[in-house]
């Protein structure tokens, strides 16, 4: 199937003119003035309209088990979303708990998607743990085409990893050439700031109120 988008505005990384589009196989062969098409050509006439890449969304959480709830959205309704925005690819958090396998959690959201999804989509692996299985488990989940990976620092029993943890996560991210992200706070200083607002009685949200409250998440917790 043949397209040929006709007279729009282009916008790209570095530069704007007009021009029309023709896209083969969906891959963008001509880019040019006055192009022709073959009988069958879909066209689009996007006179007075921008034509501009897709948008990339890194961060998104569609299928998410999170703390004993759900999310509401799912891949149907989701990819719809995203491309009414713009969006045409995005990536979710693959993020299993402390108990949970990490092969089983991505294939459990590849059959959340795949066949689902009306846009592209990828996934960042969280490495929730790293136990005697969690190397070559991350080994193949990378040979599936997975680049990166999510650490959280928080959330500790549920996702959190420790420094060793952590370590090993970095140095075979290094040799596989993978990118890792990470939730950087200290849960320790969250927990104990949490403590000593409670024992005094701090307990409500500082917007519900017109007295302002110590937080406890404090900035030193976050850089």
């Amino acid at each position: 199937m043949s397209l040929l988008i006709k007279s729009g505005e282009i916008v790209t990384a570095d530069s704007r003119y007009s021009a029309d589009i023709f896209c083969e196989n969906e891959t963008i062969t001509q880019i040019g003035k006055n192009l022709s098409a073959p009988a069958g050509t879909e066209v689009i006439d996007a006179k007075g309209k921008y034509v501009f890449p897709g948008f990339i969304d890194p961060h998104v959480h569609i299928y998410l088990p999170f703390m004993g709830t759900m999310a509401k959205d799912t891949y149907i309704t989701g990819s719809q979303a995203a491309l009414v925005g713009g969006t045409t690819t995005l990536i979710e958090m693959c993020c299993p708990s402390r108990k949970d396998d990490a092969l089983a959690s991505l294939r459990t959201l590849l059959s959340q998607a795949v066949g689902k999804s009306a846009c592209d989509f990828s996934f960042h692996m969280g490495v929730t743990k790293f136990d005697d299985q969690t190397d070559a488990q991350l080994r193949e989940i990378v040979n599936r085409g997975i680049s990166s990976f999510k650490v959280f620092l928080a959330y500790k029993g549920a996702f959190g990893v420790d420094d060793t943890e952590l370590y090993r996560t970095l140095k075979l991210a290094k040799e596989l050439g993978v990118v890792v992200t990470a939730h950087c706070e200290n849960e320790t200083l969250v927990a104990e700031r949490c403590k000593e607002l409670l024992a005094a009685g701090l307990t409500i949200p500082a917007s519900t109120t017109k007295a302002a409250r110590p937080p406890s998440r404090p900035r030193a917790c976050t850089t």
